[in-house]
């Protein structure tokens, strides 16, 4: 790495685990976190006041709270680079994660030379990824991009209807017509690429947007 170390941010949800890597960030890469936090909004608009050049993610999944804390990185502070350390490596899992912008994803596995090598490339503008986890979290991005591109009814309506909600059931609880209804449906199976409920399901608990 540099002889100048960058300023960086340290983002876990237990303080066990900030201690362990805020040690290990200062002890294996010379490199002492400005701050460190757990993932809720109000704790990384504080910590984005450092202005740190690199964020370390500590997570084992990509949960809901970690998708949008990451996601405040960039409107914040775009130069900032994110780099994710995870446990996650089963394909579903890091679709999750392909939701996510970071610049670098570690697995845990990989250890201190992994991670030596991912703050590097970082710092470098370039990106890293742990050997056999790319393709997954690329795939995750193609879908999340589709997903971006819902509008607000049709991402309201995903949910309703994938949980098991008739069209018309779903219609009343967003307080439209059944006719409205089924033109939200029409155009999100459209966007997502899936042809019926069932691939809608699928989809729904691929993406963690409703429980298996």
């Amino acid at each position: 790495m540099d002889a100048r170390k960058p300023v960086a941010y340290l983002m876990a949800a237990s303080e066990l685990d900030r201690r362990a890597y805020r040690l290990l960030l200062q002890h294996e890469l010379q490199t002492e976190p400005a701050v460190d936090s757990g993932f809720a909004p109000v704790s990384v608009w504080a910590g984005m006041r450092a202005r740190p050049e690199v964020v370390v993610a500590v997570a084992d999944h990509a949960s809901g709270e970690i998708r949008d804390a990451l996601q405040m990185i960039p409107v914040l502070q775009k130069a900032t680079r994110v780099v994710v350390v995870s446990a996650s490596v089963e394909p579903a899992a890091l679709r999750a994660w392909g939701q996510c912008p970071f610049s670098a994803y570690v697995v845990k596995d990989g250890g201190v030379d992994e991670l030596r090598r991912a703050m590097t490339a970082v710092m470098a503008n370039e990106c890293y990824y742990s050997p056999g986890v790319q393709s997954a979290i690329e795939a995750g991005r193609t879908q999340g991009n589709h997903r971006a591109a819902l509008s607000r009814r049709e991402a309201e309506l995903l949910p309703l209807l994938a949980s098991g909600l008739s069209l018309r059931d779903a219609a009343a609880r967003l307080m439209v017509s059944y006719k409205t209804a089924d033109s939200y449906r029409t155009t999100l199976l459209r966007k997502l690429g899936v042809r019926d409920r069932v691939e809608l399901t699928l989809y729904a608990i691929r993406e963690g947007i409703i429980e298996p």
